[in-house]
This record gives C-alpha cells, structure tokens and sequence, in this order.
C-alpha cells in the first residue's frame, strides 16, 4: 500500500477529463444558487407576509412565505435537493464520490452565506464580519490545500475511505447515499448552526466573540501549518524514492512531534470556536453538529491510524511513534524512542 501523493501521469491537467470535471465544479453550484435566488426575492424587500400556519404547495406566494420564515428547514431542503440528491447522481454516473471532497471546504461559505443573505436575517454587523473573514479564510486554506495535494486534478481519486468500500462492499453503489452524502449533510449543516444563530440572534458584541475569533485563528493557523509540513514531507519522500533513497517512515519533525494529528486538531479548534459565537448568541444547542463532527472525526482518526499501520514497512516506526505522541491536542513527546528507525529498510539503532 503507497500512502502518499497521487499519480497523475495518466491523468493530464488539460485533459478531457479533468476540464470537463472541472466545469463540473463550477457547474454544481449554480442551480441551488437560481432557486435561493427566487426564494429570497419572492417578495419585495420588507413586504414577507406573516408566518402561515402550514406550507400550501398550490400557493407559490404562500409557500415561499412558509419557507422564508423557516430559514433551517429551507436549508436543509435545498442541501437534500442540491447536494444529496445531484451529488449521488453524479457519483452513480462516475461510479465515483470525488466532488463532496472539493466541496466540504466550500459548502460552509455557501451555507453561512444563504442565512446572511437571508431577507429576514438581522445578524450584529461586527459579529457577522470577524465570523464571516474567519469562515472565508478557513475554505481558502482548506481549499487550496486540498487541490494542491491533488496537484488541480479534478476527480482524479475518491477518498481513501469511500474507495475501500467500494472494492469491498457490492452495494455500496447505493450505500452511498447513506454513508457518504446524507453522514455529510449532518456534519456540513450541524458545523454552520451557529451561523445560524449569528444571523438570527443579534446579541451585542462582548469581549466572549474577540476570544472565540482569537481561537478561530489559533486553529487554522495549526492546521495551516501541519498542512504544508505534512505536504512537504510527502513530496520530500516521492523525490527520494525517485532517486533510488529509502523514505522516511514517519512524519515525526515540527508540529507532528507534538501531535500525531496537528491539522484535525486545528480544524476542530476553529469550528469550536465557530460554535462558541452560537453560544454567545444565546444559542448553545447549535454546538451539537460540532459535537457530531468531533465524533465522527474520532473515527476517522482510529481508521488513518489502522490505515498507517497496514503498511508492513511502515508499522513497527508508527507503532512506536504513536506510544510517545499525543493523539490530537500538541504536547510534549512521552519519552524519545532512540530505537525506532526513520527509514523504510533501515535498522533500529542501538
């Protein structure tokens, strides 16, 4: 098993494949985009009728107007339509799950952007702004990370995880439906409850926000930085192995001497401290999707770390890696193993 970097010799970035999936990026967006857009604008600006008591499908006007007042249920209606359903499509034509990866670090900008562009919202200005640049510079990071990693190929690989139950469960290709888009549509709409709450619950700024933006900022700079750590790392060992050198086995230099998982550490950081802007709008039960995704995330880690120990030369270095080094938070190594080896192939050192 090769952990690392993708080949994309067969793949060219100019390709047909990889520009027409490209265009299809830019494409998925664009039907949820016409339809909010029809929604928000049913009604002239300060015009929304009340609440009706139920939602009649043969009254367009009233039904906007049941929908406009249920801001959470919109939502998640036009996720379940735009994303759920249209991502599975495409996932049985391509017999692939690729395009929820590129969009996990772009849905949390197009949902926080449909509740501030809500008409009815009426978010604390101040509040709404650091959140927001918070929010924006999060997906440009995680962004750019992601397709850097993919060198801008476009449905070149599905994640790790998806692929092995595809090759090991037959009907995965209706599985995923369940385990792929509707686990992600919980994770994906349960981190931007507190979005939610920003824009519905205009509390008054208190020192409460600079502190949960001081940490928003803590934790993409550590991800941030256990990102290009990890990224050179990786392309340090396909450059040895292109001149005949052994790899190094383990990442165990910088942020990852302290953490065996530095960037989930500060990804869960920053939407803590996202959630903690929904505390402070006197919302505290949006924290439960934070909850939801640190949990699903524990599971995720148990399963890298599986991952990382199936690779028999890898194993025994990663074994004794993970004895001294903490899962998630940064802290000091338990003890230095001076007997694990750093090399695939090379012996332990006396």
């Amino acid at each position: 098993m090769h952990v690392g970097l993708p080949d994309t010799s067969a793949w060219p970035r100019w390709g047909r494949d990889n520009v027409l999936n490209a265009a299809l990026v830019l494409a998925t967006p664009l039907p949820a985009i016409v339809v909010t857009w029809l929604l928000f604008h049913a009604f002239a600006p300060g015009a929304i009728p009340p609440a009706p008591e139920r939602l009649d499908l043969a009254d367009p006007r009233a039904a906007a107007a049941w929908l406009l007042h249920r801001p959470l249920l919109s939502l998640n209606l036009l996720y379940f339509v735009f994303v759920n359903l249209q991502f599975f499509a495409v996932a049985l034509v391509q017999r692939s799950s690729w395009l929820i990866d590129p969009y996990w670090t772009l849905l949390p900008l197009f949902i926080a952007g449909f509740y501030a562009a809500h008409p009815l919202a009426e978010p604390q200005p101040t509040r709404l702004g650091l959140a927001a640049v918070a929010l924006a510079i999060w997906s440009l990071r995680l962004t750019g990370n992601y397709f850097r990693r993919e060198d801008w190929r476009f449905g070149l690989r599905e994640d790790w995880r998806y692929a092995k139950m595809r090759r090991e469960r037959p009907g995965f290709w209706w599985q995923q439906f369940f385990v792929v888009h509707l686990a992600q549509h919980g994770m994906l709409v349960g981190l931007t409850l507190p979005f939610w709450a920003i824009c519905f619950r205009p509390v008054p700024l208190s020192a409460a926000d600079l502190v949960c933006l001081g940490l928003a900022w803590a934790g993409i700079s550590i991800a941030h930085v256990a990102d290009v750590q990890l990224d050179r790392f990786m392309r340090g060992n396909e450059e040895r192995r292109a001149r005949g050198e052994e790899p190094v086995r383990v990442l165990r230099t910088g942020i990852w001497r302290l953490s065996r998982h530095p960037n989930y550490f500060g990804e869960q950081l920053f939407w803590w401290s996202i959630a903690g802007f929904g505390v402070v709008c006197g919302e505290p039960w949006v924290v439960v999707g934070t909850l939801f995704n640190s949990s699903v995330l524990a599971a995720v880690t148990v399963m890298t770390e599986r991952r990382m120990l199936d690779v028999p030369e890898r194993r025994d270095a990663y074994a004794a890696y993970r004895a001294r080094t903490s899962v998630w938070i940064p802290w000091p190594p338990r003890r230095e193993d001076a007997a694990a080896p750093d090399r695939i192939g090379a012996p332990a050192r006396d």
